[in-house]
């Protein structure tokens, strides 16, 4: 899909997909995702949505804002 951002964290994949009703937030497993996450998009600090809105996978504040959502994920069992 064309709205999905492929982010390296870690020494990982993962996938971050817009839609509706926020972003999806995925481990990249081969070919397929293993999807971990819905994320509301305003829960994002204002520089991580900037560069989400830009499709920008290089920004550290992306990084750092999905990193802390898989984080989250694991904590709770995910």
């Amino acid at each position: 899909m064309s709205d999905d951002l492929t982010l390296d964290i870690d020494g990982e994949r993962y996938v971050i997909r817009k839609g509706a009703p926020g972003l999806q937030v995925g481990r990249r497993n081969g070919d397929d995702v293993a999807w971990l996450d819905d994320v509301d998009p305003a829960l994002l600090p204002e520089d991580a949505r900037a560069a989400l809105a830009e499709g920008d996978g290089s920004s550290e504040a992306l990084r750092l804002a999905i990193g802390g959502i898989v984080q989250a994920e694991v904590k709770r069992g995910g």
